[in-house]
């Protein structure tokens, strides 16, 4: 019982002093917050990361945004969402990437908009790029055809030096309300 005890007083520790990044200066960041409570319906939180698993290396989930123009170093926060049923339907995610400049944050989102996948599927003359109003703010949406050849609604957006990609479902109008849930 007493190990039981300590380790989760040493997980709660870990949870609480581990959300600072030390940016380039020096001084402490906050990662993003991603949206934990009034997601919109049918949407319910799986995962908030790296809050609730620190040991997850945050840049697997960022390595599209990696490309031909540097980013500089992110401070990164992912919501995993289930939206569906279990194992039949995938799972719905928000990315937040806070990026130290606008400039590093316009930059990931063009490296992303870069992937070999969509510059082909334009090649292709498939429509995958569009654009939606999200929060007051332009955003970029993205048909992302899966190997099944269904879709689903992926939003992209940066404001200011933070940098918000939404992986929806195929559904636009649930997924706009989940890009809405940012607050970005």
């Amino acid at each position: 019982m007493r190990l039981i005890c300590l380790l989760f007083i040493s997980l709660l520790l870990a949870s609480s002093a581990g959300c600072l990044a030390k940016d380039p200066a020096g001084a402490s960041t906050a990662n993003p917050a991603v949206p934990t409570e009034n997601l919109p319906d049918g949407f319910k939180l799986l995962a908030a990361l790296p809050e609730m698993d620190r040991s997850v290396n945050m840049t697997d989930y960022i390595k599209d945004f990696y490309g031909s123009k540097d980013i500089g170093p992110a401070n990164t926060s992912v919501g995993i969402y289930q939206w569906g049923k279990p194992g039949e339907n995938y799972d719905a995610k928000i990315t937040l990437i806070q990026l130290s400049d606008e400039e590093h944050a316009r930059a990931a989102v063009s490296n992303f908009k870069s992937q070999e996948t969509y510059l082909d599927q334009l090649a292709r003359k498939l429509p995958i790029f569009g654009n939606a109003t999200i929060n007051g703010h332009e955003t970029l949406e993205i048909k992302d055809i899966r190997g099944d050849n269904s879709f689903r609604y992926l939003y992209l957006w940066n404001t200011g030096s933070i940098v918000a990609l939404i992986e929806g479902n195929n559904d636009r109008s649930k997924s706009l309300e989940l890009a809405s849930a940012s607050g970005l």
